[in-house]
């Protein structure tokens, strides 16, 4: 049984963190799977990858010390004898994959989730030109979940030339539409007869939530049953709240936290808003996608995952024309997008049968 180490960051609830979740969780006897994750916090996806039989494993972050985060890891890689690193750290990968190197681990993959570029100080990007060219030399696989995403991490003559397109799948069945969930979620949560404009993403600037609520006073007027349903957590949360407050719209927007049952709450909503200020390739837009939920998005998300006709892109610098969208959307045929999500091959099966391939099946 061959050993790999993903270096995943993080197992709280998230996109690329669910990626990482799903290798360990389905590899079943194929692999021996450690997790690498930075400070104390135990992620939501720790319980069920431990009863999985998988390891999870606490470190500093190697912004506390990248002497001492190359250190450790060349001492881990050592006593674990891994055949395979995975990192998913973005630039940060460097220092794994040059550990590996060193420790003769055959398969290295450095595996990028995200196409955020912004202005930084030069030390920084200083820092950034360092860890491509480290990952350049000693990564044996440039795996990206976009096409935009390897381009940022790996350059884009590098990723051309030697990339790889993983995108990032899903359990489509699990999101298929469900009128019974629909019904109870609503019950529960008070929305029978509202006009549900729904939200998945951590509370934070670049899912940029506040655009949202922003829009809701404005949208009321043309749809008084409105409501908007935010799902996730972060560190915006008091601003977000604040926010609502500021607008008066205490009954007109909820905020759940995280959710584990998300595919039950796609189900009770009626259109989704996914205003991001950047992605790599969203995986609650594939979701989405498979519960047959249309989808007002930034004109900024990345075109690999249009793969059905229920976005709609729009910039961000048009509040009318997002009311417009969001008003005049509507629910048709839900049942058949599960199917169609799958045929385009967003369905997680055909994604881990590309990385387990990668790991040497």
């Amino acid at each position: 049984m061959k050993k790999v180490l993903i270096i995943a960051g993080a197992l709280h609830i998230g996109g690329a963190e669910k990626v990482c979740r799903d290798i360990g969780l389905f590899a079943k006897d194929c692999f021996e799977v450690h997790y690498l994750v930075f400070g104390d916090r135990v992620g939501e996806y720790e319980a069920e990858l431990l009863e999985a039989g998988c390891k999870v494993l606490h470190a500093d972050p190697p912004a506390s010390g990248h002497k001492a985060y190359f250190d450790y890891l060349m001492r881990l890689i050592r006593k674990e004898r891994y055949d395979v690193i995975h990192s998913h750290t973005m630039f940060n990968s460097g220092w794994a994959v040059l550990a590996g190197k060193r420790c003769g681990v055959p398969v290295r993959i450095a595996h990028s989730h995200s196409a955020l570029e912004v202005p930084m100080p030069i030390y920084k990007r200083c820092y950034e030109k360092v860890m491509r060219q480290m990952i350049l030399k000693n990564a044996t696989v440039y795996a990206a979940c976009g096409i935009k995403a390897g381009e940022r991490l790996f350059g884009k003559k590098a990723f051309e030339s030697k990339g790889e397109l993983l995108i990032n799948g899903i359990q489509t069945s699990a999101f298929a539409y469900d009128v019974a969930a629909r019904e109870r979620i609503r019950r529960e949560k008070g929305l029978d007869g509202r006009f549900v404009i729904g939200h998945v993403g951590h509370l934070a600037d670049v899912k940029n939530q506040s655009f949202l609520i922003r829009l809701m006073p404005k949208l009321l007027l043309r749809r008084p049953d409105a409501c908007l349903l935010l799902l996730g957590e972060g560190a915006d949360r008091e601003m977000l709240q604040s926010l609502i407050d500021e607008l008066d719209l205490k009954e007109r927007v909820l905020m759940t936290g995280n959710v584990r049952n998300v595919n039950e709450y796609l189900s009770a909503m009626d259109v989704f808003a996914f205003p991001s200020l950047y992605e790599g390739l969203p995986l609650s837009i594939v979701e989405v996608q498979a519960n047959g939920l249309p989808c007002i998005i930034s004109d900024r998300v990345p075109k690999d995952v249009f793969v059905t006709d229920l976005l709609k892109a729009l910039p961000l610098d048009n509040a009318d024309d997002w009311i417009d969208a969001i008003c005049t959307a509507q629910r048709k045929n839900s049942g058949e997008y599960c199917a169609l999500v799958r045929e385009a091959g967003m369905d997680v099966q055909g994604f881990l049968e590309k990385v387990y391939s990668m790991y040497g099946v």
